[in-house]
């Protein structure tokens, strides 16, 4: 007979980051409309608070490549999925502009359209001419991963900007006679202005060669960035410079009939690098963004749950059975759970759960929740193992471990998130540890010593990133801290 100890033990709910079970997230992945439209090329662009499964969709795209080459479309990563960011060169020596930002995007896209060219062995007059041009150049090296390639693009783009250095220079350009893509060498650098060199490599001319390659063989080529909040994480300005050229190139390429981008972002970095303007945003409409409700996050974990077998046969359910229908989703979580956590007129367990790993702007993330499920599990199987009774019953869980897994899942959220990603902020919301959960603007300004335009203003931003919630009753705002940073801070339950 197999007990509820060695039932805890075979579930496996996954890992907070998506890059850490790519190999497991075709078991449970849940097939949402944003992944749909990506599949069938409707969308190029996906926006999505930090934890949604961005991540997800870029890894579970990488995994469809056989199924994807079915119906034509090729792919091409141009950031690794996990490890070392291939831009990291770019935060030591950034393009001094944001037009030449925009030029080194484009030379990369070129280089990878190239690679793929060159590793599909296609040899149309446009791709045999592309290709050595590329070689010729020194923008195509044998065997080239993504950061090497990367590598050769920066160090060629360098290589134009350096005016006054007398050396060896590889030139790319188009044949005005076949209009294909030729490589020129050149002894030394002329002297001329930053942007004269860069119009000298007819990037635009040489993009639209590698299109018509692919429209040859029938290929659609698609180019995915992903983890742009890694890469220049350090550097704000950088960051903003980067992004706004990658969706210029974006918008720039879109002319393009089978080379296509497709960009996942995080939505809090594009309302940065949005502000203050940026008229190429009206432009770009082939967008989606991740968001979900309270059921399908009950869906993506009953998926998960459903990977043990021990589960399944010990509650008697088909797995595909339960797939098929919410209510038995719905019911298989009701009998392994609580009725509930907090006794009186409170949310049911799940529901509990849901709204307290929910932010300041009412996003309830996969990340967090998994989490969160993942400590309840652990803590539920450490009482079994010290001895502790076996609960009525189907139910697996104890009540008393919720609350414990939450703090546990709050400081992860505060330190690795908040402080991690907004460390000016650090002093105001470290400033709030063992008060009340809920402050009024006088009440911070009082707690951080500040004058009021500043309290204000720390405040708004803490809002803007979601620790924070606003809250306006019969005109007096406040602000409340949400469950999910509480237990980091050891907040206490009421007003200032």
């Amino acid at each position: 007979m197999i007990t509820k100890l060695q039932i805890l033990k075979s579930l496996n709910l996954g890992q907070r980051v998506a890059e850490d079970e790519l190999s497991d997230l075709t078991q449970y992945f849940v097939e949402t409309s944003q992944w749909t439209e990506m599949l069938e090329g409707r969308k190029d662009v996906v926006y999505g608070p930090k934890g949604t499964g961005k991540s997800a969709l870029y890894g579970l795209l990488s995994t469809q490549t056989k199924e994807l080459q079915k119906s034509g479309v090729v792919l091409a990563s141009a950031e690794n999925v996990r490890g070392a960011t291939v831009f990291k060169g770019l935060v030591a020596s950034p393009p001094p502009s944001e037009s030449s930002f925009i030029f080194l995007w484009k030379l990369y896209c070129l280089v990878l359209a190239g690679k793929t060219l060159k590793d599909r062995k296609i040899n149309s007059p446009q791709a045999t001419a592309l290709i050595s041009a590329l070689q010729n150049a020194k923008l195509l090296v044998p065997e080239a991963t993504i950061a090497s390639a990367f590598r050769s693009v920066q160090n060629y783009f360098k290589g134009l900007l350096n005016k006054d250095v007398s050396a060896v220079e590889y030139g790319l350009s188009i044949d005005p006679a076949s209009g294909l893509p030729i490589a020129t060498r050149k002894t030394e650098f002329r002297s001329s202005t930053q942007q004269q060199s860069l119009d000298d490599v007819p990037v635009d001319a040489l993009l639209e060669t590698a299109d018509q390659a692919f429209q040859i063989s029938g290929i659609n080529f698609w180019i995915l960035f992903d983890r742009l909040d890694v890469a220049f994480v350090d550097s704000p300005e950088l960051e903003r410079n980067a992004l706004r050229a990658l969706f210029r190139a974006y918008n720039d390429l879109r002319s393009l009939n089978n080379i296509v981008l497709k960009i996942f972002v995080r939505d809090d970095i594009w309302k940065r690098i949005s502000s203050g303007g940026f008229t190429e945003a009206s432009h770009i409409t082939r967008t989606t963004s991740i968001v979900w409700s309270d059921q399908g996050l009950l869906n993506l974990i009953v998926l998960r749950l459903l990977n043990s077998k021990e589960l399944t046969q010990w509650l008697g359910v088909t797995p595909q059975t339960v797939k098929d229908d919410f209510e038995e989703q719905a019911k298989l979580l009701k009998e392994i759970l609580p009725d509930k956590v907090d006794t009186g007129k409170n949310p049911d367990t799940f529901e509990w759960m849901v709204t307290r790993v929910k932010d300041g702007l009412g996003v309830s993330a996969p990340r967090e929740l998994i989490h969160l499920f993942e400590w309840i599990k652990d803590l539920q199987i450490k009482r079994l193992e010290r001895g502790e009774p076996e609960l009525p019953d189907k139910q697996l869980f104890d009540r008393a471990v919720f609350k414990e897994a939450l703090k546990e899942v709050s400081k992860v959220r505060y330190n690795q998130t908040m402080v991690a990603e907004y460390p000016d902020l650090k002093i105001y919301m470290d400033r709030l540890e063992g008060q009340k959960a809920e402050q009024s603007l006088q009440s911070l300004q009082t707690l951080w010593q500040v004058t009021k335009e500043t309290a204000n203003e720390a405040a708004e931003r803490l809002v803007s990133v979601g620790f924070f919630e606003k809250r306006d009753r019969k005109g007096t705002t406040s602000y409340w801290i949400p469950f999910i940073y509480r237990g980091a801070l050891k907040l206490v339950q009421g007003r200032a």
